[in-house]
């Protein structure tokens, strides 16, 4: 996930370089997690065919090349092919990682191991809003990009030397053969979309927000999506220890989702009334929304689906929502107002929460069985 929120952190010099409009710079994250769907449907059988390894070090292959591509862009065009690059690598990224979660961990461990992974994506948001727009104010934008390439390159050489060769690897079948989802896994994919339609947009606009409308510099914007990032890390961490506690966590999703209404109703007053209730508000989304992410991908593992393809799924309906969200609500903006915008995402959060009771009522009984 460095790809998105460097791009995020950076997005204020990168509009002063080349003056991009508010939708422009939501398409970035459109491309990147559009590719990111499409791969997904087949990423759960390409996880099996391959096996863990392979498919962890290709996704930071990839993840590592689009950050060095989109250094040396010299257009906005080129820029679009590069974080497009990442795509790959982030649709192979969940079934790879909870492949590996449900066969080296012990059952009552593994919310503990699904949050700690799941960290992972917000400390990418703590490191880049902390670092890159302070090494951007020295280098500028684009050496900041080669300074977050060094990432996925550490995790390729950890990842090629730690895990087994075959892990997760199954012969046979084939790669590109859809498997329909269960009533259930259809109503956790609704939820993923809406969850992760509203978070795309939080991801993408709230430095943007910040020196736009509240007119805070750009480096303490980098600090607002560190805060963020921050608070996420700790929730998700929290999150999965409580879950290896609990017998049954599909009802967590519909508060966690409630809770990031209350977050973005506080972005949304920072404007009229005061500016530090963007903090308060990146805390409680921070929180809540990015928890949901993980508590989602626990119920895959709890609830007795085939772990990689139906991890492919649910990150289908999480990109889908990357997809949609920002360039979407990157448009709301530009036509109608902040305020406007903020509204459109607090009621993509609230239709997540009300899904969330679906989620639950389906998947009774299907927890008990792992």
């Amino acid at each position: 996930m460095t790809g998105l929120y460097a791009m995020s952190a950076l997005a204020p010099f990168v509009v002063s370089e080349w003056d991009l409009s508010r939708a422009a710079v939501g398409a970035l994250v459109t491309v990147s997690f559009g590719v990111a769907a499409a791969v997904s449907l087949v990423a759960g059988q390409l996880v099996d065919r391959w096996g863990a390894r392979a498919a962890v070090t290709t996704l930071c292959a990839t993840v590592a090349v689009a950050l060095l591509g989109a250094s040396t862009s010299a257009t906005y065009g080129w820029l679009l092919v590069a974080v497009a690059v990442a795509g790959v690598g982030q649709a192979l990224a969940n079934p790879a990682t909870n492949v590996l979660v449900n066969r080296a961990v012990p059952g009552d461990r593994r919310g503990t191991a699904i949050g700690m992974k799941q960290a992972g994506v917000q400390l990418a948001a703590f490191g880049c809003g902390m670092v890159l727009p302070v090494v951007a104010v020295t280098v500028g934008w684009r050496g900041a990009l080669r300074l977050a390439a060094v990432a996925p390159l550490l995790v390729l050489l950890a990842a090629w030397w730690y895990t087994p060769t075959a892990a997760g690897q199954q012969q046979g079948g084939r790669w590109w053969r859809l498997a329909a989802p269960s009533g259930w896994l259809a109503w956790l994919v609704g939820f993923s979309l809406l969850l992760g339609t509203g978070l795309a947009a939080v991801n993408t606009y709230l430095p943007l927000y910040a020196t736009q409308r509240l007119g805070l510099d750009a480096g303490v914007a980098g600090g607002l999506l560190a805060v963020f990032g921050v608070t996420g890390l700790v929730a998700r961490v929290w999150w999965g220890r409580w879950a290896d506690r609990s017998p049954e966590v599909l009802g967590a999703l519909s508060l966690l989702t409630a809770a990031a209404v209350a977050g973005v109703l506080l972005v949304l007053l920072a404007g009229p009334l005061w500016s530090g209730l963007v903090w308060m508000g990146a805390l409680v989304v921070g929180g809540s929304a990015t928890a949901a992410n993980a508590v989602s991908m626990l119920a895959v593992l709890r609830c007795g689906e085939a772990v990689a393809q139906a991890s492919g799924l649910v990150s289908l309906g999480f990109f889908s929502g990357f997809v949609v969200g920002p360039a979407a609500i990157g448009w709301c903006a530009d036509v109608a107002g902040w305020e406007a915008s903020w509204l459109v995402v607090g009621v993509l959060f609230a239709g997540a929460a009300v899904v969330a009771r679906r989620v639950r009522t389906a998947g009774t009984g299907r927890a008990a069985t792992r």
